[in-house]
């Protein structure tokens, strides 16, 4: 079996990565534009425009590496791993649901261990230990350096 090479590709799937380029280049363009009405701020106090810009920066720079490369890649489109997708972003949301009704241990809890389930690699003491790493780490920093006022458990401590 033979790899295409960009020569030999359909024009139309150049023209089609050329143009995809172009749109995302353009949506950054328009997100720079944008970003340049509000207030950019310094790197030391950023302002509500600093973030959109350089997301639009990013958008452009893709954008048109996107349309300039034209790799050899098939024409086939990727499978998605819906299971694992559907489990990360079940995990997401139950901390976010979880974190002010039951609290930093059953939220961070859920996030670990739905997200565990994702990646058939990873076992149940690994998990546990990603746990309690995981909880204790985001209590000292945020908790206790940063005091954000987190409850270990919701309503009691």
């Amino acid at each position: 079996m033979e790899v295409q090479h960009s020569e030999n590709r359909p024009p139309v799937l150049k023209q089609r990565n050329r143009i995809t380029g172009a749109v995302i280049a353009l949506i950054g363009a328009y997100v720079v534009y944008e970003a340049l009405h509000y207030d950019l701020g310094s790197m030391v106090r950023m302002g509500p425009g600093l973030l959109p810009l350089m997301l639009g920066l990013l958008f452009i720079l893709f954008g048109v590496l996107i349309a300039v490369i034209n790799d050899d890649g098939d024409d086939d489109a990727p499978r998605i791993a819906w299971r694992p997708m559907a489990l990360v972003l079940a995990a997401i949301l139950a901390f976010a649901l979880l974190i002010e009704s039951a609290g930093l241990i059953a939220a961070t809890a859920a996030l670990v261990f739905l997200s565990g389930i994702a990646d058939p690699n990873h076992n149940w003491k690994s998990l546990a230990l990603l746990f309690v790493v995981l909880l204790v780490s985001v209590y000292l920093v945020f908790a206790k350096a940063l005091g954000i006022p987190f409850e270990l458990i919701a309503g009691v401590i």
